[in-house]
Protein backbone atom coordinates (compact mmCIF):
# COMPACT_ATOMS: atom_id res chain seq x y z
CA UNK A 1 0.00 0.00 0.00
CA UNK A 2 1.21 3.54 -0.93
CA UNK A 3 1.22 5.75 2.43
CA UNK A 4 2.96 9.15 3.28
CA UNK A 5 4.39 8.87 6.96
CA UNK A 6 3.60 12.17 8.87
CA UNK A 7 6.08 13.91 8.89
CA UNK A 8 6.92 16.19 11.56
CA UNK A 9 5.96 19.60 11.33
CA UNK A 10 9.86 21.26 10.73
CA UNK A 11 13.05 19.79 11.18
CA UNK A 12 13.27 22.82 14.20
CA UNK A 13 11.71 20.19 16.41
CA UNK A 14 14.71 18.02 16.12
CA UNK A 15 16.66 20.75 16.91
CA UNK A 16 14.88 22.27 19.93
CA UNK A 17 14.20 19.05 21.46
CA UNK A 18 15.49 16.01 19.40
CA UNK A 19 18.95 14.51 19.48
CA UNK A 20 20.31 17.17 17.33
CA UNK A 21 19.62 19.55 20.09
CA UNK A 22 23.09 19.63 21.79
CA UNK A 23 24.08 21.17 17.97
CA UNK A 24 22.36 24.14 18.21
CA UNK A 25 23.96 27.40 18.84
CA UNK A 26 20.98 29.80 17.97
CA UNK A 27 17.12 29.42 17.51
CA UNK A 28 14.22 31.97 16.27
CA UNK A 29 11.07 29.29 16.54
CA UNK A 30 7.57 31.58 15.38
CA UNK A 31 8.84 33.55 12.75
CA UNK A 32 5.82 34.45 10.81
CA UNK A 33 3.38 31.80 9.68
CA UNK A 34 4.99 29.12 11.66
CA UNK A 35 8.58 29.20 10.26
CA UNK A 36 11.98 28.72 12.23
CA UNK A 37 15.73 29.45 12.13
CA UNK A 38 18.22 27.60 13.07
CA UNK A 39 22.20 28.23 13.50
CA UNK A 40 23.99 25.17 14.39
CA UNK A 41 27.58 23.44 14.57
CA UNK A 42 28.00 19.73 13.98
CA UNK A 43 31.28 17.12 14.26
CA UNK A 44 32.17 14.97 11.36
CA UNK A 45 29.66 12.45 10.69
CA UNK A 46 26.73 11.19 8.95
CA UNK A 47 22.85 12.68 10.23
CA UNK A 48 19.99 11.27 9.13
CA UNK A 49 16.91 13.36 8.90
CA UNK A 50 13.67 12.86 8.87
CA UNK A 51 10.95 13.92 6.89
CA UNK A 52 9.19 17.43 7.45
CA UNK A 53 6.05 19.45 6.62
CA UNK A 54 7.68 22.23 5.78
CA UNK A 55 10.90 23.36 2.98
CA UNK A 56 14.19 23.67 4.50
CA UNK A 57 16.76 25.39 3.41
CA UNK A 58 20.04 25.45 4.53
CA UNK A 59 23.24 27.64 4.41
CA UNK A 60 26.60 26.56 4.71
CA UNK A 61 28.48 29.16 6.83
CA UNK A 62 31.56 27.41 7.78
CA UNK A 63 33.67 24.48 7.28
CA UNK A 64 35.67 22.74 4.78
CA UNK A 65 36.78 18.75 3.55
CA UNK A 66 34.12 17.25 1.47
CA UNK A 67 29.92 17.24 2.39
CA UNK A 68 27.47 14.62 1.36
CA UNK A 69 23.51 14.61 1.13
CA UNK A 70 20.51 13.09 -0.30
CA UNK A 71 17.73 15.23 -0.14
CA UNK A 72 15.38 12.47 -2.16
CA UNK A 73 16.97 12.66 -5.71
CA UNK A 74 20.63 10.48 -4.90
CA UNK A 75 23.43 10.94 -2.86
CA UNK A 76 25.79 13.86 -3.93
CA UNK A 77 29.72 14.59 -2.94
CA UNK A 78 31.49 17.21 -3.29
CA UNK A 79 33.67 20.28 -1.59
CA UNK A 80 31.84 22.06 1.62
CA UNK A 81 31.47 25.50 0.66
CA UNK A 82 30.46 28.59 3.07
CA UNK A 83 27.90 30.43 1.04
CA UNK A 84 26.09 27.20 -0.82
CA UNK A 85 22.34 26.60 -0.01
CA UNK A 86 20.50 23.19 -0.12
CA UNK A 87 17.11 23.03 -0.26
CA UNK A 88 15.28 19.80 1.50
CA UNK A 89 11.56 19.14 0.41
CA UNK A 90 8.42 18.61 1.86
CA UNK A 91 8.02 14.87 3.09
CA UNK A 92 11.04 13.27 2.27
CA UNK A 93 13.67 11.99 4.98
CA UNK A 94 16.87 12.85 4.45
CA UNK A 95 20.61 13.06 5.20
CA UNK A 96 23.66 14.83 5.12
CA UNK A 97 27.19 14.72 6.51
CA UNK A 98 30.68 16.28 6.04
CA UNK A 99 33.69 14.30 7.02
CA UNK A 100 35.32 17.85 9.13
CA UNK A 101 33.11 19.88 11.83
CA UNK A 102 30.78 22.49 10.11
CA UNK A 103 28.27 25.12 11.19
CA UNK A 104 25.08 26.05 9.41
CA UNK A 105 22.07 27.66 9.34
CA UNK A 106 18.41 27.12 8.18
CA UNK A 107 15.05 28.18 8.10
CA UNK A 108 11.98 26.54 7.37
CA UNK A 109 9.16 27.69 4.71
CA UNK A 110 6.01 26.13 4.94
CA UNK A 111 5.11 24.00 2.33
CA UNK A 112 1.02 26.47 3.04
CA UNK A 113 2.80 29.37 2.50
CA UNK A 114 5.04 28.48 -0.36
CA UNK A 115 1.91 27.07 -2.04
CA UNK A 116 0.07 30.01 -2.13
CA UNK A 117 2.95 32.19 -3.23
CA UNK A 118 2.99 29.99 -6.12
CA UNK A 119 -0.84 30.12 -6.47
CA UNK A 120 -1.49 33.51 -6.44
CA UNK A 121 1.69 34.66 -8.23
CA UNK A 122 0.02 32.34 -11.65
CA UNK A 123 3.26 30.18 -11.32
CA UNK A 124 2.82 26.27 -12.59
CA UNK A 125 3.07 24.49 -9.34
CA UNK A 126 5.85 22.03 -9.68
CA UNK A 127 7.75 22.76 -6.20
CA UNK A 128 11.30 23.91 -7.35
CA UNK A 129 12.28 21.31 -9.55
CA UNK A 130 16.45 20.71 -9.54
CA UNK A 131 16.87 23.13 -6.95
CA UNK A 132 16.33 19.50 -4.86
CA UNK A 133 18.52 17.74 -6.74
CA UNK A 134 21.81 19.84 -5.76
CA UNK A 135 23.70 22.56 -3.61
CA UNK A 136 22.99 25.93 -5.38
CA UNK A 137 24.74 29.67 -4.56
CA UNK A 138 21.93 32.73 -4.25
CA UNK A 139 23.92 35.70 -2.67
CA UNK A 140 20.52 37.14 -2.52
CA UNK A 141 19.40 34.23 -0.19
CA UNK A 142 22.20 34.35 2.13
CA UNK A 143 21.65 37.93 2.13
CA UNK A 144 17.91 37.48 3.36
CA UNK A 145 19.09 35.05 5.77
CA UNK A 146 21.51 37.45 7.36
CA UNK A 147 18.48 39.95 7.64
CA UNK A 148 16.40 37.38 9.69
CA UNK A 149 18.98 36.87 12.12
CA UNK A 150 19.51 40.54 12.42
CA UNK A 151 16.13 42.09 12.85
CA UNK A 152 13.70 38.88 12.53
CA UNK A 153 11.81 38.05 16.19
CA UNK A 154 9.15 36.71 16.89
CA UNK A 155 8.14 39.07 20.35
CA UNK A 156 8.28 41.99 18.60
CA UNK A 157 5.55 43.89 15.86
CA UNK A 158 8.38 44.54 13.02
CA UNK A 159 9.88 41.61 13.50
CA UNK A 160 7.34 39.46 12.76
CA UNK A 161 6.62 42.17 9.73
CA UNK A 162 10.22 41.54 8.79
CA UNK A 163 10.38 38.33 8.81
CA UNK A 164 7.44 37.74 6.68
CA UNK A 165 8.27 39.91 4.11
CA UNK A 166 12.16 38.06 4.20
CA UNK A 167 10.15 34.72 3.83
CA UNK A 168 8.34 35.91 1.14
CA UNK A 169 11.50 37.04 -0.75
CA UNK A 170 13.14 33.74 -0.20
CA UNK A 171 10.66 32.38 -2.08
CA UNK A 172 10.66 35.05 -4.75
CA UNK A 173 14.68 34.22 -5.32
CA UNK A 174 13.98 30.11 -4.89
CA UNK A 175 10.92 30.98 -7.84
CA UNK A 176 13.42 32.94 -10.09
CA UNK A 177 16.64 29.86 -9.18
CA UNK A 178 13.81 27.37 -10.38
CA UNK A 179 13.08 29.00 -13.41
CA UNK A 180 8.85 30.74 -12.58
CA UNK A 181 7.39 32.06 -12.60
CA UNK A 182 5.58 30.49 -16.07
CA UNK A 183 2.60 31.41 -17.41
CA UNK A 184 -0.45 29.22 -15.84
CA UNK A 185 -1.55 27.25 -19.09
CA UNK A 186 -4.56 26.19 -17.09
CA UNK A 187 -5.24 23.36 -14.67
CA UNK A 188 -2.39 21.69 -12.42
CA UNK A 189 0.73 21.42 -13.90
CA UNK A 190 1.61 17.25 -14.85
CA UNK A 191 4.93 15.58 -14.48
CA UNK A 192 7.21 16.01 -17.22
CA UNK A 193 7.38 12.84 -19.44
CA UNK A 194 11.37 12.65 -18.42
CA UNK A 195 10.22 12.43 -14.87
CA UNK A 196 6.91 9.80 -15.43
CA UNK A 197 9.92 7.54 -17.59
CA UNK A 198 12.20 7.97 -14.36
CA UNK A 199 9.02 6.45 -12.11
CA UNK A 200 8.39 4.08 -14.30
CA UNK A 201 11.71 2.57 -14.68
CA UNK A 202 11.99 3.05 -10.48
CA UNK A 203 9.31 1.36 -10.17
CA UNK A 204 9.69 -1.98 -12.72
CA UNK A 205 12.99 -1.96 -11.25
CA UNK A 206 11.42 -2.41 -7.43
CA UNK A 207 8.63 -4.07 -7.88
CA UNK A 208 9.14 -7.48 -5.48
CA UNK A 209 10.02 -4.54 -2.60
CA UNK A 210 7.46 -2.44 -0.33
CA UNK A 211 7.77 1.21 -1.15
CA UNK A 212 5.37 3.90 -0.69
CA UNK A 213 4.28 7.23 -2.16
CA UNK A 214 7.33 9.46 -0.61
CA UNK A 215 9.87 6.69 -2.34
CA UNK A 216 7.95 7.73 -5.58
CA UNK A 217 7.57 11.32 -4.88
CA UNK A 218 11.34 11.24 -4.32
CA UNK A 219 12.63 10.04 -7.65
CA UNK A 220 10.89 12.57 -9.19
CA UNK A 221 12.53 14.97 -6.79
CA UNK A 222 8.80 15.93 -5.49
CA UNK A 223 7.12 16.48 -2.12
CA UNK A 224 4.49 13.37 -2.20
CA UNK A 225 1.46 16.18 -1.95
CA UNK A 226 2.37 17.25 -5.57
CA UNK A 227 4.11 14.60 -6.45
CA UNK A 228 0.33 13.19 -6.38
CA UNK A 229 -1.44 15.87 -8.42
CA UNK A 230 1.15 16.07 -10.84
CA UNK A 231 1.84 12.48 -11.76
CA UNK A 232 -2.03 11.83 -12.34
CA UNK A 233 -2.36 14.79 -14.31
CA UNK A 234 0.39 13.53 -16.62
CA UNK A 235 -0.30 9.83 -16.33
CA UNK A 236 -4.37 9.80 -15.54
CA UNK A 237 -3.67 7.32 -12.83
CA UNK A 238 -2.74 7.82 -9.46
CA UNK A 239 0.85 6.72 -8.44
CA UNK A 240 -1.04 3.51 -6.37
CA UNK A 241 -2.61 3.02 -9.49
CA UNK A 242 -0.02 3.32 -11.91
CA UNK A 243 1.66 0.32 -9.75
CA UNK A 244 -0.48 -1.85 -9.63
CA UNK A 245 -0.59 -1.88 -13.73
CA UNK A 246 3.15 -2.19 -13.63
CA UNK A 247 2.76 -5.26 -11.42
CA UNK A 248 0.11 -6.58 -13.82
CA UNK A 249 2.09 -5.93 -16.66
CA UNK A 250 5.36 -8.02 -15.71
CA UNK A 251 3.03 -10.21 -14.19
CA UNK A 252 1.24 -10.41 -18.27
CA UNK A 253 5.00 -10.79 -19.26
CA UNK A 254 6.28 -13.30 -17.13
CA UNK A 255 3.33 -15.33 -17.68
CA UNK A 256 3.89 -15.76 -21.17
CA UNK A 257 7.95 -15.42 -21.53
CA UNK A 258 8.45 -17.64 -18.88
CA UNK A 259 8.08 -21.04 -17.30
CA UNK A 260 7.52 -19.65 -13.18
CA UNK A 261 5.02 -20.54 -10.82
CA UNK A 262 1.93 -18.67 -10.58
CA UNK A 263 2.96 -18.28 -6.99
CA UNK A 264 6.54 -17.29 -7.41
CA UNK A 265 5.20 -14.63 -10.27
CA UNK A 266 2.84 -13.12 -7.39
CA UNK A 267 5.83 -12.69 -5.25
CA UNK A 268 8.49 -11.81 -7.88
CA UNK A 269 5.55 -8.76 -8.90
CA UNK A 270 5.11 -7.13 -5.36
CA UNK A 271 1.50 -9.02 -4.55
CA UNK A 272 0.66 -10.39 -0.93
CA UNK A 273 0.21 -14.19 -2.61
CA UNK A 274 -0.93 -16.05 -5.18
CA UNK A 275 -4.75 -14.78 -4.40
CA UNK A 276 -3.96 -11.31 -4.38
CA UNK A 277 -2.41 -11.74 -7.93
CA UNK A 278 -5.36 -13.56 -9.45
CA UNK A 279 -7.66 -11.02 -7.60
CA UNK A 280 -6.26 -8.15 -8.98
CA UNK A 281 -5.63 -9.82 -12.72
CA UNK A 282 -9.09 -11.16 -13.09
CA UNK A 283 -10.34 -7.31 -12.20
CA UNK A 284 -8.09 -5.83 -15.14
CA UNK A 285 -7.77 -9.05 -17.32
CA UNK A 286 -10.68 -10.35 -17.05
CA UNK A 287 -9.46 -13.55 -16.97
CA UNK A 288 -7.00 -15.49 -14.36
CA UNK A 289 -3.28 -15.95 -14.50
CA UNK A 290 -3.24 -19.40 -15.69
CA UNK A 291 -6.23 -19.48 -17.94
CA UNK A 292 -4.09 -16.42 -19.55
CA UNK A 293 -0.92 -18.05 -19.85
CA UNK A 294 -2.63 -21.61 -21.72
CA UNK A 295 -4.42 -18.64 -24.13
CA UNK A 296 -1.35 -16.93 -25.14
CA UNK A 297 0.37 -20.00 -25.36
Amino acid sequence: MIEIAEPLASLAEVYSRGRYAPYTRAARLGLGPAAALVRFAQPAGEYPDPPTADYTLALNERGAGRMWFDIGCGRRELAFVPGQLVLKPPGVATSFGADQPHQKCFVSLPAGMVDGVLAESGAVVRDFDALHADAFRAPAAARILDLLWSEAAPDSAHGRIIAEGAMLALIGVLMGLAGQPQPRRGGQGALSALRVARVRDWVMTHLGEPFGLADLAAVACLSPYHFSRSFKAATGLSPRAFAQACRIERARHLLVETQMPVATIAQVCGFSDQSHLTTSFVRVTGTTPARFRREQR
